[in-house]
């Protein structure tokens, strides 16, 4: 069992980073085999095909791994993934049936399944998961990133296509997924009858958490879908490029807490709010370390970096870039506070706060767009992060306090 808890924080943690970067291998291979505009066609369909992933994943894991008392079974948790992966795709239909531009279209189509196929392997890792086996999972997640991008990478210089060249990588994502999770699955997975009653129990107890997912990607890609149909494709590609580094932030904020959260569920339980809180200071005291080392690389070697890893000169946004990391630490801090209320059970105000911070961006974003470009949508980003950021911080202090003064 100590042998797999090793082999599963290695490989889970190698699995989900790389799965985490897929997308910015994607934009570099695009903007120097395809060009800028093409690079922007990208940026837009794979943040949407985000959103709807949401739809597919539908928070089931989450329930799959705690449903301790089995009040599912394996087959009936199958079937719900299955059901909300139709959902996605028919979804994504949808939407790209009135797309007129037919590489945007397609872009948008085959990118969405390959996130579907993610989604869908997200409760066969929950078979394993629960078997102690999510080095398998991670192994997964490694194969499919790895060769994903590697096979788009040759199909791209081979064809300089992009639609073909993501039709074979999502093929090839199928079939790791029929017979590399399917076989393992099969050995973790026990087939019982299907309850209808308890597969559509999953969509009511599964809500919260899938509208507070939903509206968590919305908010981060809120600029992106705003400047489709306001500015141009070459428009969407350097916003991506400058927006990307805040993911490495939101990154480092998971690595840090991570380890903590055990611990720090020991100290609810104990009721020692005093040692919660003092690793709440820890993770913000990294957290903030971090960001400014982030911020002093940004801003003496970022632009150059980019430029050259790109093929594109974004040299006058450099105060984007900027702006951009001050915004993924406000963010970052939103969510240590968010995974904080999570374990003390506090989650409905939590789906006020998504609300009020996707309205903003929504209400926001065409009008600075509009009025400053680019430099519109990084300031939608950074004023929503901020904005989210007071909201969950006044939150978790009025929370704690409440609980302390509820101890004495």
């Amino acid at each position: 069992m100590e042998n797999n808890l090793k082999k599963n924080i290695y490989w889970n943690t190698i699995g989900v980073t790389l799965n985490s970067f897929t997308s910015l291998f994607f934009l570099i291979i695009i903007n120097r085999i395809n060009g800028i505009n093409v690079g922007g066609i990208f940026s837009f369909a794979f943040s949407l095909a985000c959103l709807f992933f949401i739809i597919g994943i539908y928070a089931t894991r989450t329930y799959q791994i705690s449903d301790v008392e089995k009040k599912l079974n394996d087959s009936e948790y199958l079937l719900n993934k299955t059901m909300t992966c139709i959902l996605m795709l028919v979804i994504c239909l949808g939407y790209a049936f009135f797309e007129n531009n037919p590489l945007k279209k397609y872009t948008i189509i085959l990118f969405t399944i390959f996130k579907l196929i993610e989604a869908f392997s997200d409760t066969l890792y929950g078979y394993m998961q629960k078997e102690e086996k999510l080095y398998l999972a991670g192994i997964s997640l490694t194969l499919k990133s790895t060769l994903s991008v590697f096979t788009f990478l040759i199909m791209d210089l081979i064809t300089k296509n992009i639609v073909i060249s993501a039709v074979v990588m999502v093929i090839l994502c199928l079939i790791i997924t029929l017979f590399f999770d399917g076989y393992h699955t099969r050995k973790c997975m026990h087939k019982e009858k299907i309850r209808w009653k308890n597969v559509f129990s999953l969509f009511v107890d599964g809500f919260p958490i899938f509208i507070i997912s939903f509206l968590a990607v919305y908010i981060v890609n809120a600029s992106k879908y705003s400047m489709n149909g306001i500015l141009n494709d070459a428009s969407q590609t350097i916003y991506g490029i400058i927006i990307m580094p805040a993911t490495f932030i939101n990154l480092c904020g998971q690595y840090i807490m991570n380890p903590l959260m055990n611990d720090m569920v020991d100290c609810l339980r104990k009721i020692d709010y005093k040692a919660f809180k003092k690793k709440v200071f820890v993770i913000l005291k990294l957290l903030f370390v971090f960001f400014v080392l982030a911020e002093m690389a940004a801003y003496l070697l970022g632009i150059p970096v980019l430029n050259i890893v790109y093929a594109v000169d974004i040299s006058k946004y450099k105060n984007d870039l900027l702006l951009i990391l001050c915004g993924g630490f406000f963010y970052s801090v939103a969510i240590v506070f968010q995974n904080c209320l999570i374990i003390m059970h506090k989650n409905k105000f939590q789906i006020v706060i998504y609300v009020i911070s996707s309205l903003f961006a929504l209400l926001t974003s065409k009008f600075l767009i509009l009025s400053f470009g680019i430099h519109g949508a990084v300031y939608v980003y950074f004023y929503t992060m901020l904005l989210h950021c007071i909201m969950y911080t006044v939150y978790f202090w009025l929370t704690m306090h409440y609980l302390e003064k509820k101890k004495l």
